[in-house]
């Protein structure tokens, strides 16, 4: 029965499987933070310390800590203390804010390897880069259908101005651009060969083509 039983030696070994487990923990779910709140969402990471839009990100309202069981949040911490998953988190290469947690990431320095921060920045840009160019692609296809409608309108609902021409209710709408970003495309696209809305009483009458 002795033999079976937990010496303080087990327990010390048992506390240090915790940790490195919660270690490990620490970075899977941070991995699931970042693909749900960046990449899943088409969002860029620009937190990254000299970029000019750089601003901390605040990790904190979408994490609750294992001791506040009332306080809602997406995520959860591994059950460490605080000071302890802030150095984890300063290992991982994020730059964190003196009060609640908030992180930013070194920017990559040339033939340095790169930090667990680094590679998920790396990670999400690129996903969103890939976005971009399919939005892109998919705003170039929706523009050239829209201007060939254009074409086709009857007579009676195109009207000539001196120096443009107006196309009757033929607002700048789609319902296949569903995606901000397709629509930011779609827009520019519109702005850049010389067309806009045009406004009657405050209100979009139509498209406008300037000559």
């Amino acid at each position: 029965m002795e033999e079976n039983m937990t010496t303080a030696e087990d327990l010390r070994k048992h506390c240090e499987r915790l940790r490195k487990n919660r270690k490990k923990e620490l970075k899977l779910v941070l991995d699931s933070y970042f693909k749900s709140m960046f990449i899943e969402k088409h969002r860029p990471f620009r937190a990254v310390i000299g970029n000019k839009r750089c601003k901390p990100i605040p990790v904190y309202r979408d994490f609750r800590d294992s001791s506040e069981p009332e306080h809602w949040a997406q995520f959860e911490w591994p059950n460490l203390s605080e000071q302890l998953l802030r150095n984890e988190l300063e290992n991982l290469g994020f730059v964190l804010t003196k009060n609640e947690i908030c992180i930013s990431v070194p920017p990559c320095e040339k033939g340095a390897e790169l930090s667990f921060a680094q590679m998920q920045v790396k990670k999400i840009n690129a996903a969103y880069s890939e976005f971009c160019v399919k939005e892109m692609k998919h705003a170039k296809k929706i523009y050239s259908e829209y201007i060939t409608s254009l074409k086709y309108l009857p007579d009676e609902k195109i009207k000539t101005y001196d120096g443009y021409t107006v196309f009757d209710d033929r607002d700048i709408s789609s319902s296949e651009v569903v995606e901000p970003k397709c629509r930011t495309y779609f827009e520019q696209l519109l702005v850049s060969d010389g067309l806009e809305r045009y406004y009657e009483n405050g209100s979009c009458a139509g498209l406008k083509v300037n000559s």
